[in-house]
Order: structure tokens, then C-alpha cells, then sequence
């Protein structure tokens, strides 16, 4: 089982909302009220880790929009632009039942329902329309495979093995025996 690490992902800065440094965040977690709670969240990127604290948190049009001390202007906000967030794990909520972190996820090995191992889940990605696999292999490359009950049948952490019964053409058409 994967360790757990120090910090977990929540998400990313979007673009900023107004003039006076409001900013969207791009959820990582379907649980988009757990930014009406932080006082605090952890900037990612360019290199830097930085705290930054919240003064305010509402969900407009179902999106987080977040106010952060000392950040005044639009301009301010844009710089905080696609900078990943993260909380430390202790203030994680317990997930509910099928789901799971993304630390849990990622160096799971994917197989088929047939059998066929299709490789490694290198990255899990986040989209408004649903999440994503990054799963490479020295056989298929490197394959995203929407997270649907369609295509994923069953995730056993413990294990560390999702089964998938992928869309036809997905894998082979990344094949270089092809």
C-alpha cells in the first residue's frame, strides 16, 4: 500500500474572479464545500512551497472562489495562476466508500478483464467532466483512460491492481507491434 505522504493534493489556483484578487480553484476532490473550511492552503510550484492564508472562501456558480491575505488586485491573483494546492494530510476528510486519494492511485497496475496488463498508473488528472488515468507501459506507451464504471470495474488498494475493461482501440491503437 502506498505511503501516506506529508501533504495532499486539493486542487489548483484558476483564474482570478474581479479586480480585488479574488481567485477561482480548480477542485481536485469532489467535496468542493471543503474550501469553505480552510484557513489555510499550501502554494505549489515554480519550485516554492508557501503557505498562504485565507480570509475568505464561497462556492459561486459551483466553483471555489477564495480570497488569500495580501493579495489585493487581479494582477496579484493571475500570478497564482495554475499553482497546485495542497493541505497536510492530517486535516484530510475520511473519504467515503469507492473513493480514494491520488497518492493511492498512482504505481497501481492496471489490468484487464481478460488479463492483459495494460501497465502503471503514473498520474491521476482532474477534469470538469470526469478524472483521468495516466497509465504508461513499455507495450502501449503512455494511454489515458477515463475514470468511468464503464471502463474501471474495480480498485483494490491493498493490492495495488485496478481492473478495466477499456474501450476498443484504446490500447492497440498505442501499440508499436501494431
Amino acid at each position: 500500500m502506498a505511503k501516506k505522504p506529508e501533504y495532499i493534493p486539493i486542487g489548483r489556483f484558476g483564474r482570478p474572479r474581479g479586480v480585488s484578487g479574488e481567485i477561482y480553484i480548480i477542485p481536485a476532490t469532489d467535496d468542493t464545500d471543503r474550501f469553505l473550511e480552510l484557513s489555510d492552503i499550501i502554494a505549489v510550484g515554480k519550485g516554492k512551497r508557501r503557505e498562504l492564508h485565507l480570509t475568505s472562501a464561497a462556492i459561486i456558480g459551483g466553483r471555489p472562489v477564495v480570497s488569500i491575505e495580501g493579495v489585493r488586485s487581479r494582477e496579484e491573483a493571475a500570478q497564482l495562476t495554475n499553482l497546485s494546492l495542497e493541505i497536510p494530510f492530517a486535516q484530510a476528510r475520511p473519504l467515503p466508500e469507492g473513493s480514494y486519494y491520488q497518492f493511492d492511485l498512482v504505481g497501481c497496475r492496471v489490468i484487464g478483464v481478460d488479463g492483459t496488463e495494460y501497465g502503471v498508473v503514473e498520474e491521476v488528472l482532474f477534469y470538469p467532466a470526469n478524472d483521468m488515468y495516466r497509465i504508461t507501459s513499455d507495450r502501449f506507451g503512455e494511454v489515458l483512460l477515463p475514470v468511468i464504471d464503464k471502463f474501471v470495474k474495480s480498485v483494490d488498494i491493498e493490492k495495488e491492481i485496478i481492473v478495466i475493461d477499456p474501450p476498443g482501440g484504446l490500447f492497440e491503437a498505442n501499440r508499436d507491434d501494431a
